[in-house]
């Protein structure tokens, strides 16, 4: 197992986020999160990442509780990344050096080195012609793209999507949605939290439902979509299967 998360906990305040998860993900598996707005999706992607901190738990990484061992926290942050909802760019920078300098500063890797591996994943998502053009002018989709590419760049183990689509107008999900399909054939670990149920069904190994902070089921995509056990899964995807 890549992950194995144990009995964690998160709250903000009086609100209790995250109610005693317990899952485990494989190496090379890619698993669509799915749930209700409010559910503790995004919550339990940012602690996987360490951007939240649990406040009861185990988070094993390769082997490591990086909870009670802060040295191969930073192991974990090196090689697991993330794309948000918002894209998180450096909007006053160009799509190249956007994918240039987290290899540079965390990887210390060469410019030229940098600007290789970024070319490469930069072409790789359909973006090599806009390499010199400013973020700030770029589409959504384009954005998103781009802060892919920064991800693969990293060289990630592990790839976390936050709802990757939800900023994005319609008619840009579906190019997003397609480099990520691409990215399914690389073998690499995918957490993806989404709202997107087509899309899940069709490239998760295993699509996990939350509800209100627990993981209510979790199953093959055939089994959670076609004939879920738990009637919240059944309540909350009978939009979708009608």
């Amino acid at each position: 197992m890549i992950f194995e998360i144990k009995n964690l906990k998160k709250s903000f305040g009086n609100n209790h986020v995250l109610k005693d998860i317990n899952i485990s993900i494989k190496e090379g598996e890619i698993v669509s999160i799915i749930g209700a707005s409010g559910s503790g999706k995004s919550t339990l992607l940012r602690c996987l990442n360490l951007l939240e901190y649990p406040d009861s738990g185990e988070i094993i990484y390769n082997n490591n509780n990086i909870l009670t061992n802060l040295s191969k926290a930073n192991l974990l942050r090196s090689e697991v990344g993330m794309v948000f909802q918002s894209f998180n760019l450096f909007n006053n920078k160009n799509v190249i050096d956007n994918c240039v300098l987290p290899q540079v500063k965390v990887l210390k890797k060469t410019k030229n080195e940098a600007v290789d591996v970024a070319t490469f994943n930069l072409e790789k998502v359909g973006m090599k012609d806009f390499i010199n053009q400013d973020v700030k002018t770029l589409s959504g989709g384009q954005k998103q793209r781009v802060a892919i590419a920064r991800s693969l760049s990293m060289n990630p183990k592990v790839l976390l999507f936050d709802e990757p689509t939800s900023a994005l107008d319609p008619e840009m999900v579906g190019e997003v949605l397609d480099v990520i399909k691409e990215l399914t054939t690389l073998g690499m670990t995918m957490i993806i939290v989404t709202h997107e149920m087509a899309f899940a069904k069709e490239i998760s190994d295993r699509v996990v439902f939350m509800d209100e902070g627990v993981i209510a089921e979790s199953g093959t995509p055939d089994r959670i979509f076609n004939n879920p056990k738990n009637e919240r899964t059944k309540e909350f995807l009978k939009r979708f299967n009608n």
